[in-house]
């Protein structure tokens, strides 16, 4: 019979984790932040590709079928990512957040490197998207366990009054991997002719992945378990069946709602930001390539100042407050921002992208960590994991192909703006009823 105990129960005598030293925390939050920036880096020069991909794999008469194709193949990793949920979670619980996160980089990073030794679709006809799809399902499939691990990694080394701090440097890291992989593939580009960037200069930001996931493997290696689940395993209190304990129990459910509205608010508006709009600004505000980088490369700065922040914020005022400013900021300054974005000019533009990267700079800062504190210890990784795939493959993924198709039946540009607030208002609704979770032990 499993015995484990109800979600969301916080008792006064949980387990809290002591304060660290400053260099073992750095080494947690570095192992932590070195697969998430693996993750989000092949995201980025995904998206950065499109195009490219577009004509490589799927070639196409109309440009925009070739792009929602490759965007439909970008959402594919997100399909995966509910199954990762669920695979990995289950694992992390079980035998431990170290091994768990250092299988995953080592698959993503595989997986990574492989999409950049694909022949293209002239070269084996078929087999070549065929393999594109598989290569991004097993990615899905990987990272549908990487960032709620490291962040339950983080949080079960971390002292319970900064928490949301610590947990909010792997989003820094998310924000910081894309703007690599867009830096990257925009080097590229500018090295190369189109010729050579179509033929095989692509192919350059994939490989990269490869040295780069050995060096995060190799510093993954190096760390501790978590001081939370090794307390668990000490007292053989590992859960026999963690998915079913995590389903079982309308508390359980209600557990996983709370933290789904945490994750709301971050999942739309980050893809618009880092993996549809340098897309939207080249092929809709007809802005250059390099103009186009320059202006997410300020939103996205911005947001890696700001995100440290916020996370800061939220241990102060608390995750609900936060939660609901967070999505007040999306409804009042989102239409404006779009507004600022059609209007043409540059410096309008890059006003419009930062009035968007604040309250998403919010989002990512304030989402991870209250969702893992909903859980207790021997479910966190399968609740956690289980509930944020499920929402990034309906929300996250699709966030460029649905924006794309809104625009292409709708005409207007500032379609995806209101699919944007559309997304946040549960949110706003649920922060008035959710408890609060900040400066408190994590459910034992």
């Amino acid at each position: 019979m499993d015995t484990t105990p109800e979600l969301g129960v916080h008792s006064q005598s949980t387990y809290d984790t002591p304060s660290r030293g400053q260099s073992s925390l750095r080494r947690v939050i570095g192992s932590a932040t070195a697969g998430t920036f693996i993750e989000y880096y092949d995201f980025a020069i995904y998206g950065a590709m499109a195009p490219i991909i577009a004509k490589a794999f799927f070639p196409n008469a109309d440009p925009v079928v070739a792009l929602l194709s490759t965007f439909a193949v970008f959402a594919l990793a997100f399909v995966a990512r509910p199954l990762g949920g669920f695979v990995w979670g289950p694992i992390g619980d079980r035998i431990g957040r170290k091994r768990t996160l250092s299988a995953i980089i080592l698959l993503i990073s595989i997986a990574t490197v492989l999409i950049g030794l694909i022949p293209d679709y002239h070269a084996i006809g078929i087999a070549a998207p065929i393999a594109l799809v598989v290569l991004r399902l097993v990615q899905g499939l990987s990272a549908g366990g990487e960032i709620a691990g490291a962040a339950i990694f983080v949080a079960e080394h971390a002292p319970a009054r900064r928490r949301g701090f610590l947990v909010s440097w792997l989003q820094v890291a998310t924000t910081a991997a894309f703007l690599s992989g867009i830096f990257v593939a925009a080097a590229v580009a500018a090295l190369l002719s189109d010729d050579a960037m179509q033929s095989w200069g692509w192919r350059i930001p994939f490989l990269l992945a490869g040295p780069v996931g050995l060096i995060g493997l190799y510093i993954r290696l190096k760390v501790d378990e978590t001081p939370s689940f090794q307390s668990v395993k000490r007292d053989a209190a590992v859960a026999r069946t963690p998915l079913v304990a995590a389903l079982r129990g309308r508390a359980n459910l209600a557990e996983m709602g709370y933290a789904a509205a945490y994750y709301m608010p971050v999942l739309v508006s980050f893809y618009l930001l880092m993996t549809f709009m340098p897309t939207f600004l080249k092929k809709e505000m007809n802005f250059t390539a390099a103009t186009s980088l320059l202006i997410i490369a300020i939103a996205g700065s911005i947001q890696m100042i700001a995100v440290p922040i916020f996370g800061k914020i939220s241990d102060i005022i608390g995750r609900r407050v936060l939660l609901r400013l967070t999505a007040g900021g999306f409804i009042v300054l989102t239409v404006p921002a779009f507004l600022l974005l059609n209007s043409g000019d540059l410096r309008q533009a890059a006003l419009g992208l930062i009035l968007l990267a604040l309250p998403t700079s919010a989002a990512q800062a304030n989402n991870l960590t209250p969702a893992l504190e909903r859980f207790r210890t021997n479910i966190r990784f399968t609740g956690s994991a289980a509930t944020l795939g499920v929402l990034a493959a309906l929300f996250g993924g699709t966030a460029p192909y649905i924006s794309t198709y809104l625009i292409e039946i709708t005409g207007s540009p500032l379609a995806p703006g209101i699919y944007l607030i559309l997304t946040v208002l549960p949110s706003l609704v649920v922060s008035f009823f959710v408890s609060e979770t900040a400066n408190r032990a994590l459910p034992d």
